[in-house]
């Protein structure tokens, strides 16, 4: 059967890691947003609801042993390579459960201090968000973080009729859901060569990273049956109405003052919206922006002036695999390049490049010492560009079972190294033997 309750069952989920559903990751950005958040260095719990075939789940919870780490899907052969994964690698933290959203919000009697969802809000049919925003109200703790991943107008507005061309032809062919989403991307491509595209200028563009995409992926993202791209304002009053509070993106970039992460024209308008709501969807036009990571709250607690600054000083940060140790830097950004400039990254990489140091250090090198703002958000552009990372306090136990999982991907033909000192994960160049 290739589609259950509308999506896709037929074929696995592509085995994707996104540093943003890490909880190292999700706890310093809640700090940087400027709130009370969990520790992840302390003993918690997390939730990912579809979890597909747990590379998120299996990078978290090698890193942290003293953790525990449940994975939700409805999909039994996800489940059964996720966990055959975990006792590869001796990671015997985490568990996998079968279930869809709505028996498992009913059965499940765990509480979490992280909740994440990556993709899945866009792919389901309306009743079963009302059910993963009932696993989310009934199991988050107070303080605790949710991540939520999904697809937004206006920059997905133009795949619209793409998909539901992707998703109606392939209710007409038979085969699994791969080959189905290749044929349906064929007419689409045979439609555009036919000229019939040619007044929508940015097809072209969308029709060409449909096609660099993996063709199961293609078939998950694209046809389901109830796919549907949200306005950020909406999802945020959904979301609202579970007891939780919008703190900002889980994308560190989007946090950045306008100044950085929007074009030049819009920054003044925004800068004068007083309306959360309005200034968001303000923002996405802005950037036009095609998926969101939002990061909301239970309960938020605001830190004062002197909670962020010890916040921030006893963060560690160190340089991941591969930075360079001058600026300046260009940062890819998705408005456009950004240039960091040499007096303000060339002292940050060099102090960093000599070994970790703490939020406080690095606050009294020259270039921030009256400039707290401009140390935060550098720190956060290099987050963004694999190149720098807040450090995990975990010990020998994390490193072995990170190098198990580093040798589980290299075997598995996933491009994947964890980094057990910042408890994420980072490409591979080359996937080594």
């Amino acid at each position: 059967m290739t589609w259950t309750e509308g999506y896709i069952s037929d074929v696995t989920y592509p085995a994707f890691f996104y540093k943003e559903m890490q909880p190292g990751w999700l706890s310093a950005v809640a700090g940087f947003r400027g709130f009370v958040a969990p520790d992840a260095s302390a003993p918690f719990s997390l939730c990912e609801l579809g979890c597909g075939v747990g590379v998120n789940l299996l990078v978290a919870a090698a890193c942290h042993p003293d953790a525990h780490f449940v994975g939700v899907d409805f999909n039994a052969e996800h489940l059964s390579l996720a966990r055959e994964a975990a006792a590869a690698c001796g990671v015997d933290n985490v568990e996998f459960i079968h279930a869809d959203f709505a028996t498992f919000a009913h059965s499940n009697n765990r509480q979490f201090e992280f909740i994440t969802c990556h993709g899945v809000w866009s792919w389901i049919a309306e009743e079963y968000r009302t059910a993963l925003l009932d696993c989310v109200a009934g199991s988050l703790n107070a303080g605790g973080l949710f991540h939520l991943h999904y697809m937004c107008h206006p920059g997905s507005t133009d795949l619209v009729p793409l998909q539901h061309l992707l998703n109606l032809s392939a209710h007409h062919l038979s085969g699994p859901s791969p080959r189905k989403a290749q044929i349906g991307l064929k007419l689409l491509l045979q439609i555009a060569d036919s000229g019939m595209f040619a007044d929508k200028p940015a097809m072209p563009r969308h029709l060409a990273n449909l096609s660099r995409r993996d063709p199961a992926d293609l078939a998950h993202e694209f046809l389901a049956d109830h796919w549907e791209p949200q306005h950020s304002a909406d999802v945020h009053q959904l979301v609202s109405r579970s007891g939780l509070t919008f703190l900002g993106s889980a994308d560190v970039f989007n946090n950045l003052d306008v100044s950085l992460s929007v074009p030049g024209r819009m920054q003044a308008l925004i800068r004068g919206t007083t309306a959360p709501a309005l200034a968001e969807t303000l923002k996405d036009l802005a950037r036009d922006a095609h998926q969101r990571t939002d990061l909301f709250q239970k309960d938020p607690q605001p830190l004062d002036y002197e909670g962020f600054l010890a916040r921030l000083g006893r963060l560690q940060f160190r340089l991941l695999p591969d930075a360079p140790q001058n600026g300046p830097l260009t940062f890819a950004t998705p408005i456009g390049p950004l240039t960091g400039p040499d007096a303000i990254y060339t002292p940050l990489l060099q102090r960093l490049a000599a070994g970790p140091a703490s939020g406080a250090e690095l606050s009294a090198l020259p270039p921030f010492r009256d400039d707290l703002g401009a140390l935060v958000q550098a720190l956060q552009l290099l987050m963004m560009q694999q190149l720098a990372h807040p450090m995990a306090r975990n010990g020998p136990a994390a490193a072995d079972r990170a190098e198990r999982l580093s040798r589980w991907f290299a075997r598995s033909g996933i491009a994947l190294s964890v980094v057990p000192e910042c408890a994420t994960a980072v490409p591979c160049a080359v996937v080594p033997t």
